[in-house]
């Protein structure tokens, strides 16, 4: 498949239109037979015109209910079709939709609703006892929508009887005409990693200017496929997954279940994937496990150790040749990257967290180079390197449109129309997110090279003071032990006010059985291998090479290996699988303490 060529920026259609529900009612009526949505391994698909229909039926409906203009609808659904029938219907009508994660506490999804006063709450039959408990908290809530016709109670409805209410005169036109780039888009909740959620807010053109920014780094075209699998709660997929769709009339596979992530890329080999760092570090340790397992182990070792010189070298900035080598080498690895799903990409991106520069080097090495994106919850996408001037270890350069810069102590700072104007019903902490200049305060502490690209020192509250007053971060040293190795799934660095610094270590459930069936350790469950002495002589040595990247001060003195691993949404991972530190320094406070005894 040739690449689309990129458009100029005049041309662009995220600068067309004032609103996201306008360029979706165009995008509909210039491509309307062309498959927009399908469900995975469910036979529902969506042409693009019928998906306007449906959501306009929604909008309808919702109108029926009272919903009017600028009102909040709260969806707490899966990334599923009906998600972005919802989603896009309220859009339609002007109101503003915002998405709940699926796996928060009910207490928690209350007090988001607290601040955001919903109209309505639209969910699914495997969410509605949740829901429930949540309309029952939430005075404003007057409606509660389930999709599916047989998990519906007394008073509520279906996601049918809703499309239904949608009055024959329901003028679409004037209510999409209505919405203007100033007025507010959606609502994207923080993680409540540091703190209660944040309601950050975003207007309509903040959504066009990303996309529009995005669009002259990057070709885009009506060809393309994705999998829309992250929680539509997370900004990264509502901006790739759902607005970069419509507008661009690129296909995309809704996946609910992530832990079908491997047999949805398998299925449908997307064009366009973006993922969070733990998704591509699972995929390397599927390869690594394949290499151990296949009988042309030493063949596809000696290929990738020749591939990952060339990609090194370019790396330095290095003149090279593979010859023609490098093409077979690339042949003889042409199956490791099949065995992702993503051979066809020509978009493959990674943010959310910081990435191990090894793991990037290695998926390049067979062919899959990964962009690295930095963005936030307030800011969407901030930054990502040229796609032929790819730097792993850092985040690129600013997008058009972007202006960075940075404070006397490393963080950075942010304008742009992308910025969030502020948090929604908080203006004390909206003011406390912009200093005296309006320069957005992003809490991370970054640095710029000589091109002008960032790199990602750490987040501000998370760097480590030790005893003797070294600030370390905790970011690199937990990337270094990681590496590009794929027996160990997180580290958690511990030193803050301390006079050495140790680390939690979480294994990696493929990575180990990989090692057991290379190794010969029999047919035993994860909590046993984890305790394998050869397991755990694998696990030293990994922390030793990690620590020889480090100054002395860095490396970790002494390590907990767990004998479980964590999963996104629990008590030590966000959904996108970024360390809820606070959390896990509380529930492990024995095991860290036995480590400083």
């Amino acid at each position: 498949m040739t690449p689309a060529a990129p458009r100029s920026p005049s041309s662009a259609p995220a600068t067309q239109h004032a609103s996201i529900a306008a360029a979706f009612v165009a995008r509909a009526a210039s491509t309307p037979d062309r498959v927009a949505l399908r469900a995975f391994e469910r036979d529902v698909s969506l042409t693009f015109e019928a998906w306007l229909d449906r959501s306009r039926r929604v909008a309808g409906g919702l109108e029926a209910l009272g919903v009017r203009r600028g009102d909040r609808v709260a969806m707490l659904l899966t990334t599923c079709v009906d998600f972005y029938v919802c989603d896009i219907g309220a859009l339609l009508l002007g109101a503003v939709p915002f998405s709940l994660y699926a796996t928060s506490p009910a207490v928690q999804l209350v007090e988001i609703a607290a601040n955001a006063e919903p109209r309505v709450l639209i969910t699914e039959a495997a969410l509605v006892d949740r829901a429930r408990e949540v309309a029952a908290a939430t005075p404003s809530i007057e409606a509660l929508v389930v999709v599916e016709p047989e998990a519906v109670r007394d008073g509520q409805l279906s996601l049918a009887a809703l499309e239904e209410r949608c009055a024959a005169d329901f003028d679409l036109d004037a209510a999409v005409a209505g919405t203007a780039r100033e007025d507010l888009c959606t609502i994207v909740y923080t993680s409540g990693t540091t703190g209660p959620p944040k309601g950050v807010e975003f207007r309509h053109g903040s959504m066009l200017d990303n996309l529009a920014g995005m669009e002259q780094r990057f070709p885009v075209s009506e060809d393309d496929r994705a999998v829309s699998y992250l929680p539509m709660a997370h900004i990264g997929e509502r901006i790739f997954g759902l607005y970069a769709a419509l507008i661009y009339g690129y296909e995309v596979t809704a996946l609910p279940d992530m832990s079908r992530l491997g047999a949805a890329l398998h299925a449908v080999r997307p064009t366009r994937f973006f993922g969070v760092p733990r998704i591509y570090e699972k995929l390397v340790a599927a390869v690594h496990r394949h290499v151990a397992e296949s009988p042309d182990r030493d063949a596809l070792r000696a290929a990738l150790g020749r591939r990952l010189e060339v990609v090194r070298a370019e790396q330095r900035g290095d003149a090279v040749d593979g010859g023609p080598q490098d093409a077979v080498d690339l042949e003889t690895l042409r199956p490791l990257a099949s065995l992702t799903g993503l051979e066809r990409t020509r978009f493959t991106a990674v943010a959310t967290a910081p990435s191990s520069p090894d793991m990037l080097e290695e998926l390049a090495a067979i062919g899959l180079p990964v962009n690295e994106f930095y963005g936030a919850s307030e800011a969407i996408i901030i930054s990502c390197s040229p796609p032929d001037r790819v730097r792993f270890g850092t985040v690129g350069t600013p997008l058009p449109g972007v202006e960075l810069r940075l404070a006397g102590d490393g963080e950075i700072l942010l304008k742009g129309g992308a910025i969030t104007p502020g948090y929604f019903r908080d203006p004390e902490r909206t003011a406390e997110a912009f200093d005296e200049d309006d320069w957005f305060r992003t809490g991370d502490v970054g640095t710029l090279d000589d091109e002008g690209y960032l790199r990602i020192v750490d987040r501000k509250k998370t760097m480590i003071i030790n005893a003797s007053g070294k600030n370390m971060s905790p970011a690199n040293i937990e990337q270094a032990i990681k590496g590009g190795q794929p027996l160990i799934s997180q580290v958690v660095a511990i030193g803050d006010r301390r006079s050495y610094v140790v680390g939690l270590v979480v294994l990696d459930r493929d990575g180990v059985a990989g090692f057991a069936h290379e190794h010969g350790l029999g047919d035993r469950s994860f909590e046993e291998l984890t305790g394998d002495p050869a397991v755990r002589a694998a696990i030293d040595a990994a922390v030793e090479a990690g620590n020889a990247r480090l100054a002395r001060v860095e490396q970790l003195k002494r390590w907990h290996v767990l004998d479980h691993d964590w999963a996104p949404g629990g008590d030590e991972l966000t959904p996108t699988a970024k360390l809820k530190r606070p959390g896990i320094v509380a529930r492990y406070a024995a095991e860290i303490e036995a480590l400083y005894a």
